[in-house]
């Protein structure tokens, strides 16, 4: 699927049209209590996957106890220096990702650890994984949902008012896979 997506490009663009639509959550915004009521349908629902996107949600979920399997994060949180988010024996893989893009190179690697943790779940081998980019996470949602299995929690923030998670559903992965279409191949 990725080559279909990328052909002989690196990168998908975020066309300035996009924007607003992809500031809105893109899933059910959590707020009253949002690592709590995010750790309680974790707790009830098992998903198979949960990966965290952002380094201010994904260390708040590890300040209340939780280690994601994935955690994507960039060092910075609305843009500005974040405190390195520390994950206990976590492999650390890196990748590039511009601002406003998403790269080959970051959804291959996606694709890849997705699949390697899914795997290693199967044999009760499994670390978690921090994939640090170098640029923006911000996009890497929509590669995530896609790679990701159904039933899997991808979760992010949404600046100033929580959290947003997305429950990955044949429906949900559809409507991604619009999004991803309309962006610009370059």
């Amino acid at each position: 699927m990725i080559e279909l997506i990328f052909d002989s490009n690196d990168q998908l663009n975020l066309p300035e049209g996009m924007r607003k639509e992809l500031s809105e959550p893109l899933g059910l915004l959590l707020t009253e209590e949002p690592t709590k009521q995010l750790l309680k349908k974790i707790e009830e629902e098992k998903p198979p996957l949960v990966v965290m996107i952002g380094d201010y949600c994904t260390q708040d979920v590890i300040d209340h106890g939780y280690v994601p399997d994935l955690a994507i994060i960039d060092g910075k949180n609305l843009r500005e220096l974040f405190p390195e988010v520390m994950i206990p024996n976590a492999k650390i893989i890196k990748a590039k990702n511009p601002p406003a893009v998403i790269s080959k190179e970051s959804w291959v690697q996606i694709s890849k650890i997705i699949s390697d943790i899914l795997a290693n779940k199967a044999s009760k081998s499994n670390l978690p994984i921090i994939l640090s980019i170098s640029g923006e996470e911000d996009l890497l949602v929509l590669p995530v949902v896609l790679e990701a299995p159904e039933g899997a929690f991808i979760i992010y923030g949404q600046p100033h008012e929580g959290i947003v998670l997305i429950n990955v559903t044949a429906n949900v992965k559809f409507k991604f896979k619009k999004l991803i279409e309309r962006m610009k191949v370059e």
